[in-house]
């Protein structure tokens, strides 16, 4: 909790210096095209904090990063950035998602009202990738899996591996902090644990805080529509569970982390408002969700939307959500 206090408290004095520390303050940002700048200076920030963490990962001398985050908070792009970062070091990453060792959907056991638990951890064949981990640590040659999520089944992807002497493994995914995952010998000093998550410093006004939970439903809306296919109601069909399964399986464990990296940034309400905002206002009054995404829509009626994704760089967490994201091509 303290790290969260930490991180959170930096966010905030983040705010002040570049004159945004509420939805008001973003709006004449918007309006004075000053915005462009709070992004620049915001990916630079980011990426000044990559950088720190290569650092202490280095003065570890870890050889396997572990990565976690609930659902949105850009997991996947930090690894691929923190890995660029240690290229910079003249390490060698490897990087795995933890996502390729979910068991076929047909093996796991579905709760009692029938439906699939897929934020538990007994989806993840943690057999498989503690002994895939301890085989590569020694310099064994590992054959990794990959996960189809079309089929919902498991394959040998045909990817051959042996780690060198400066390579690092870095692992991503939801349950990456549990120590279940780990292998009981593996020694956890060379174990370096980051949480990730969205905690946003900035305000609605002056008495109400905008939930880190609310903007990582925003990013997944516009991710699932953009990049997946997926309509708003469905991502308001399964967030309910997603939640249920962040407090049983993520959130009890970020105080593992040895660092939390803050994943929002102030200009990107502003940015998915314009991806979002078409998406919510198709949804009819007749809908069974129709009075969620009012809620939504009613919030987002305070931002003003801002049309300046070409300022974006392609690296960039929120890229991972709207698009262009350049680790995905």
């Amino acid at each position: 909790m303290e790290l969260i206090i930490d991180v959170y408290t930096e966010g905030k004095r983040w705010g002040e210096l570049m004159g945004c520390k509420n939805v008001s303050d973003l709006n004449e940002l918007v309006k004075s095209g000053k915005i462009r700048e709070l992004i620049r200076v915001n990916e630079a920030l980011h990426e000044k904090r990559f950088s720190q963490i290569a650092d202490m990962i280095c003065e570890r001398g870890a050889r396997t990063v572990m990565i976690a985050g609930p659902s949105s908070s850009g997991k996947t792009t930090s690894a691929n950035r923190l890995a660029t970062q240690l290229r910079a070091h003249g390490k060698l990453p490897i990087l795995i998602s933890l996502d390729d060792y979910y068991i076929d959907r047909d093996k796991i056991t579905p709760n009692g009202d029938g439906k699939l638990d897929l934020e538990h951890i007994n989806t993840i064949d943690r057999k498989l990738f503690s002994e895939q981990l301890s085989a590569l640590l020694s310099g064994s040659e590992v054959k990794f899996p990959r996960f189809d999520f079309k089929s919902g089944k498991r394959e040998l992807s045909g990817n051959m591996l042996r780690i060198s002497e400066n390579s690092v493994i870095i692992v991503e995914g939801i349950h990456a902090l549990n120590p279940l995952l780990l292998p009981d010998d593996l020694d956890k000093d060379f174990v370096f644990k980051v949480y990730v998550s969205p905690l946003l410093p900035l305000d609605l006004d002056n008495r109400n805080r905008i939930a880190a939970s609310l903007l990582r439903l925003l990013r997944r809306t516009v991710r699932d529509f953009e990049t997946r296919g997926a309509s708003v109601q469905r991502t308001l069909a399964m967030w309910d569970s997603v939640r249920r399964g962040e407090e049983k399986w993520i959130f009890p464990f970020q105080g593992n982390a040895d660092v939390i990296f803050n994943s929002s940034t102030l200009y990107e309400l502003a940015v998915l408002k314009k991806h979002i905002f078409p998406i919510l206002l198709s949804v009819q009054p007749s809908d069974e969700y129709y009075s969620e995404v009012r809620n939504i829509v009613n919030f987002l009626n305070h931002i003003n939307e801002a049309d300046v994704d070409d300022e974006i760089p392609p690296t960039s967490i929120v890229r991972e959500f709207i698009g262009g994201n350049s680790f995905y091509r």
